[in-house]
This record gives C-alpha cells, structure tokens and sequence, in this order.
C-alpha cells in the first residue's frame, strides 16, 4: 500500500482526532451567517470589497509573473490578464454597488455549484450526515436559482442575504459531523446492512 492512500478507518481516527477543527469552522460559518442576514447591505459590500482587493492582488501576481518569465508565447496574455484583473478589482472597490449586480450572478453560480457538489456527495459525503448535506446542496441551488430571478433589482441586499443562508446550513453541516464524530461507533457500518 502507498503513502498516499488512506484507510477509511485511518481516516475515520484521523477526523476523530481532529474533530475541534470542524466545531470551529461550522462556529465560523454559523456566525457569519447570522451577521450576513442581520446586515444584508453589509455583507454585500463586504464581498463586494474582498473580491475587489482579491483581484488587485491577482492581477498584480499575474504582472510579476509576466515580468520575470522572460520571453515567452504567453507572457503577454499574463500581461494583458494581470491588468484585467487588477482593472476589475479598482472598479469593485470604487464603485462595490455597481459591482454587485456582477457579484450577484457569480454568487448565483457559486450557490448553484456548491449545491450540485453537495447533492453528488463531494468532497466527501459524511456516512452519519448525508440527509443535512443534501439539504444543504437542495438549499444551495434554490438560493441560486433566486439570485438569478431577483436580479438585477435586487443585487444590493440579496447577495449578503442569500450568501448568510448558505454560511448557515455549511455551518450546520458541519457541526453535525462534528457531533457524530464524539460517538465510538461514528462511520462503521451496522452488523447485517
């Protein structure tokens, strides 16, 4: 056997182990989600700043990278990308409210994409919490499928809104591993099943 394969119970004692690390990221998302649907405005902009300065520091990456790669067929498509990137990123941080009918339909598709993820059970579907994560998948895409029929009348508060919700069900998945792991029989398979 290989290093790089894992047993499932090795695997099973691993996140056992570890188990602290899912109660402080459900916490996290928990958190994030309530303060997302609290403060809908804010969050939205929030995200809209963060993807800005994101951008900022992509394209900036990207122009290093076109500068010290020396000659080459792509270095000019990494040029002209870098100053895209960083273009976007000063347009989002100027202006976040324009920028968040953009936002709205990226988060559309995030939410659409983490659902389908969530719903084919990848990553990894957790044998002791699969219904919550369809769940979470289910939600997911109807979260995405109303982004996209609010906008774009509705881009200023419902990327934070909708982004909350599904900080909260992540969160809630998670937490719920994280419980299931506290039990000794977590992850084995029941005698006759």
């Amino acid at each position: 056997m290989s290093e790089s394969t894992v047993r499932p119970a090795d695997l099973q004692q691993l996140m056992r182990e570890k188990r602290w690390i899912f109660l402080a990221e459900g916490i996290l998302l928990l958190c994030g989600g309530f303060f997302a649907i609290i403060m809908p405005m804010v969050m939205s902009t929030l995200v809209a700043y963060f993807l800005g300065w994101m951008s900022i520091v992509v394209g900036v990456l990207l122009f290093v990278r076109s500068a010290v790669t020396g000659p080459s067929e792509d270095r000019l498509s990494t040029l002209v990308t870098g100053v895209l990137f960083g273009i976007i990123g000063i347009v989002l941080i100027a202006w976040p409210f324009k920028g968040l009918e953009g936002i709205t339909l990226l988060m559309a598709g995030f939410c659409i994409l983490r659902g389908l993820m969530d719903l084919s059970g990848k990553p990894v579907r957790h044998s002791s919490t699969p219904g919550l994560q369809v769940l979470s998948g289910i939600a997911g895409i109807v979260l995405g499928v109303l982004l996209l029929l609010w906008w774009p009348g509705d881009a200023l508060w419902a990327v934070g809104l909708l982004f909350g919700i599904q900080l909260i069900f992540m969160g809630c998945g998670l937490l719920a591993i994280w419980n299931s792991l506290d039990h000794p029989l977590a992850g084995k398979t029941p005698v006759g099943a």
